[in-house]
């Protein structure tokens, strides 16, 4: 799934992708077979209002709502949902709740709700301070006590959940069920906010009925939950197709970078004739940025078709890319544009994916989606929290590639010529 960002769609195509989230969100009911359904949320920015609104919509019927959020979260929308998830946590079971379940009203009797006199069960959403509602559940712990009797919470991760320093910078979105479908796994570059809506170019991928998959994200998201640190082995779940990689790895390098080597088993002679290979990057900078260009030119050099949509490269790499299609060893655009002239890109790629059709390892037929959450920056790789989702399906791989494509086409051809 993909959005289309202004001026290039229509609200419908803007928040495609974030409606698909709120669909599921509103689709996840308690049902007599499935008596407690759970959505778990991993997003760095949260500040759009109906995504709130349906998420508190969802505790309130029964939905166990847990959310991890970056430190720097702050947005009106982001305290209603902190408000409204953490209102009845408590550190100890003695402890009073400030409200019940999902921020209802407790009973007059109870005297442990602090609400002004007069507010109403909608208006004291708003009464508490970011810091009165954070300071109810600063790290949910094991005991399920510290989460309160509605089973939901909001955290907030110190830098990134597992990693030293970092984000937490992961956008992925479970539900155990929904009207549809069951153990449903949904791996994005776009956070619910409306900048990723209107102002990027982002991908989804959704993955239904494959439980080993689930369960490696939801135990992964119980770990960021802990604050577990990571180690420096690779972390990452097998499922029929799909790979999925955990981030950060502590003290990564050169050496142990899964997509260096991910990119070193491709090689540029295949059963279609040249490996094709469209890649789709929205950071790419520093030591780890210039080492994965240097094996993206090694393999243009060998032989493979290497196509680049980029969307915030350092100002060194942006200047060797654009070397390099001046010598044409690969094929670059820039997807940035300045529509009002203020110095600032009003759109641009924010995917962060890489596309192969070629050989793979020993696969001389292969058709490879890379994409998740992860920039081709160091911090990305270790101290971040981030996700990464590689695909092995000629389906998963078309789609991309038109999305590439439509990317492709309101991007600008490099090196630019006026006279062109």
């Amino acid at each position: 799934m993909f959005n289309v960002p202004e001026p290039y769609g229509d609200d419908v195509a803007n928040f495609r992708i974030v409606k698909k989230v709120e669909h599921a969100i509103r689709n996840t009911v308690r049902t007599r077979r499935h008596r407690h359904p759970v959505i778990h949320i991993s997003t760095y920015l949260l500040d759009r209002p109906t995504t709130v609104k349906t998420l508190i919509a969802a505790c309130r019927r029964g939905v166990q709502v847990r959310v991890i959020l970056d430190e720097d979260i702050e947005s009106r929308p982001s305290r209603k949902l902190i408000t409204a998830l953490n209102a009845d946590n408590v550190s100890g079971p003695r402890d009073d709740p400030r409200a019940g379940k999902c921020n209802r009203p407790l009973p007059p009797s109870h005297g442990g709700l602090r609400v002004e006199p007069g507010a109403t069960e909608d208006t004291q959403l708003e009464v508490f301070t970011p810091r009165e509602a954070y300071r109810s559940v600063e790290a949910p712990k094991r005991d399920s006590v510290t989460w309160g009797r509605d089973g939901s919470y909001v955290k907030r991760c110190n830098g990134s959940c597992r990693g030293k320093g970092g984000n937490m910078h992961s956008k992925f979105y479970l539900f155990s069920r929904t009207k549809s479908t069951h153990h449903m796994v949904m791996v994005s570059s776009s956070n619910l906010n409306r900048g990723g809506a209107e102002l990027g170019w982002n991908d989804m991928y959704v993955v239904k009925g494959r439980r080993t998959l689930y369960r490696g994200f939801k135990a992964m998201h119980r770990l960021m939950t802990d604050d577990v640190r990571a180690g420096g082995d690779k972390v990452q779940v097998k499922s029929g197709p799909y790979i999925a990689r955990f981030f950060p790895m502590r003290n990564a390098s050169k050496a142990t970078d899964p997509t260096l080597r991910d990119l070193k088993k491709i090689r540029c002679r295949s059963a279609f004739g040249r490996t094709q290979i469209h890649i789709s990057m929205f950071y790419w900078k520093g030591k780890r940025g210039s080492y994965l260009l240097d094996k993206i030119a090694d393999l243009a050099r060998n032989g493979c078709e290497v196509r680049i949509v980029y969307g915030a490269p350092s100002r060194l790499l942006a200047e060797r890319m654009r070397n390099l299609a001046r010598r044409h060893v690969i094929d670059l655009w820039d997807s940035r544009w300045d529509y009002n002239d203020d110095g600032w890109s009003e759109v641009r790629t924010h995917a962060k994916y890489v596309l192969v059709k070629g050989t793979v390892g020993t696969d001389r037929r292969a058709y490879r989606v890379w994409t998740g959450s992860q920039n081709w920056v160091a911090g990305s790789l270790s101290r971040s929290d981030e996700t990464t989702l590689n695909v092995g399906l000629r389906s998963a791989y078309r789609s991309y590639l038109n999305n590439w494509d439509a990317i492709r086409d309101h991007s600008r051809r490099l090196p630019y010529s006026m006279y062109r």
